[in-house]
């Protein structure tokens, strides 16, 4: 065994008389041993939380969107869906039309953005799981559906109740419309209610209904504003998006849905923000080693001495003390990342603590646990632990010397 861990080793377990220098010993592995545990924890509640979010808007966003370079809308061709289709990576593609209108059902009248979907929507998005009364029918034989948000129900005083009844729709006729002459610039559609959806403050002004009653409704025949598609699970969205922005052209834009929903991209953001204010928090309780150090090289001041008359090189001394700082380190990530995933996995599988709401769509709080996070973790107490055990016995050796 190497004599500097060796001595190390007894310098850490020894029972002498100063108790003190143990106990401060013992105190500081604790103190290090919780940010470690407690940096696991925060890092798997992010990711449950993450989980819960992205899952959310897996019922809104669409895994690729093309949609025009210019403009509002774009024709709807069986050329450029057969592009679409025959690119490598793309399961399902889905026209969508979306406009504003307004909306009224009885005496009450508010703003809304229609959108009009094909039979394949529920293909490409998972609407069907938001679906909070009735049921997801945009189309029931010949007959137009609508399919309404929260805010479209509450601002038209539309109950649950009220399924089945007509809500009216309307938008400028751009064929028939003059600002002298306004009357008659208007079309409408009438259709019944089947269903209402819930997924995010954002969506709840839309309207669905089917792409047919959309294209009539804002006199757009042949034309829509999107494509939305559905990827292979193992497929590659950026190349994948590469690859249509090959074929396709300059004509349109074509976007993940990390490209298009800021919601993404903040999250990762906050999920590194998390992780440096928890390495702050993991160097502030590293310093306890700086403490514990100092008061092991000052009261092994004689047995330095009896080393250096032995013969032992100030290198070699450094690194007993060195050691000694890196047992410590080892021994309080090894409990804290013991109790970290133990906690984590006890309330991932267990769900120990829970909510008490029915607002959200888990009853217990969510967590995440994941090896990156883990070896991160890691590696960052590692450098840290390091970084301030050979600054401070460097310190201490050089004041030491004098």
């Amino acid at each position: 065994m190497d004599i500097r861990l060796l001595i190390a080793q007894r310098y850490l377990r020894s029972r002498n008389s100063h108790s003190v220098i143990n106990l401060i010993s013992k105190v500081s592995i604790v103190a290090m041993t919780a940010p470690v545990a407690a940096m696991i924890v925060l890092m798997s509640v992010f990711n449950g939380l993450e989980g819960m979010t992205l899952k959310l808007y897996d019922a809104v966003d669409a895994d690729i969107t093309i949609s025009p370079a210019s403009g509002t809308t774009m024709p709807s061709s069986d050329e450029m869906s057969a592009t679409i289709l025959s690119t490598e990576g793309v399961e399902v593609a889905t026209e969508v039309l979306q406009q504003g209108a307004l909306a009224s059902f009885l005496d009450f009248r508010t703003i809304v953005r229609v959108k009009g979907v094909d039979n394949l929507y529920k293909d490409v998005i998972p609407i069907d799981e938001q679906i909070v009364a009735g049921t997801f029918t945009t189309q029931m034989e010949q007959n137009d559906c609508a399919v309404i948000g929260p805010d479209a129900l509450y601002n038209m005083h539309f109950s649950r109740h009220d399924l089945g009844e007509n809500i009216d729709l309307y938008a400028i006729n751009r064929a028939r419309f003059s600002s002298l002459l306004p009357v008659g610039g208007y079309t409408k559609r009438t259709m019944p209610v089947t269903g209402v959806f819930s997924i995010d403050k954002s969506n709840g002004d839309v309207v669905f209904t089917s792409l047919r009653a959309a294209q009539e409704l804002f006199n757009y025949p042949d034309r829509i504003s999107a494509v939305e598609l559905k990827t292979a699970p193992t497929a590659d969205l950026d190349k994948v998006a590469d690859d249509l922005r090959q074929r396709l052209g300059e004509e349109y834009k074509i976007k993940t849905r990390y490209e298009s929903n800021s919601i993404y991209r903040l999250m990762a953001l906050e999920k590194w923000g998390v992780f440096f204010i928890s390495a702050i928090v993991l160097a502030i309780a590293s310093l306890s080693i700086v403490g514990t150090l100092v008061m092991i090289i000052i009261d092994k001041r004689d047995d330095v001495a009896t080393l250096r008359t032995l013969g032992l090189g100030e290198e070699r001394i450094r690194g007993i003390f060195i050691t000694e700082g890196y047992l410590m380190a080892l021994i309080s990530l090894v409990v804290g990342v013991t109790i970290g995933v133990a906690l984590t996995l006890l309330q991932q599988y267990l769900g120990i603590v829970r909510l008490n709401t029915l607002t959200l769509m888990v009853d217990a709080y969510p967590v995440e646990l994941r090896l990156s996070d883990v070896v991160l973790t890691i590696v960052a107490y590692a450098l840290i632990a390091a970084a301030i055990t050979r600054l401070t016995v460097g310190s201490m050796m050089r004041e030491e010397r004098k």
